[in-house]
């Protein structure tokens, strides 16, 4: 009995750790950055997946960016370089930075009651953002 639990459960987390994302499509407000409070501060993503390709765009605080990323398998993600406009912005430039920095080390993606955890390799959140209703 307890090796046909272990088994189902087996079963369960397999299925569950390679859901596609293609339903992360979508805008997000950003919450938090590296365990930071950032409501409020403008942060937004914007995500995209499609035939044509993966992107993702959004403000980070001051500047627009977008960017491509690859989806390998499952909710891995492997970001591609980013663009952006190149205004700055005094009172926003260190959350700018961090927000980038962050963004940069992503490697695993999920959506859970409509928040987006973008995770690094390890699970360990970096990035967790909030659907917008649009």
């Amino acid at each position: 009995m307890k090796a046909r639990i272990l088994f189902f459960s087996l079963m369960a987390l397999a299925f569950v750790s390679c859901q596609e994302l293609e339903d992360i499509n979508g805008s997000y407000e950003v919450v938090t950055v590296d365990g930071q409070d950032m409501t409020g501060e403008g942060i937004t993503i914007n995500i995209d997946m499609s035939e044509k390709g993966n992107s993702i765009s959004g403000n980070n605080s001051c500047n627009q960016y977008s960017g491509n990323f690859k989806n390998p398998e499952g909710n891995e993600v492997d970001m591609g370089p980013m663009m952006g406009t190149k205004i700055y912005c005094v009172e926003k430039a260190q959350i700018e930075k961090k927000y980038m920095t962050q963004l940069a080390l992503v490697k695993k993606a999920e959506l859970k009651k409509n928040y987006l955890r973008l995770m690094d390799e390890d699970g360990n959140v970096l990035i967790k953002a909030k659907r917008v209703d649009e």
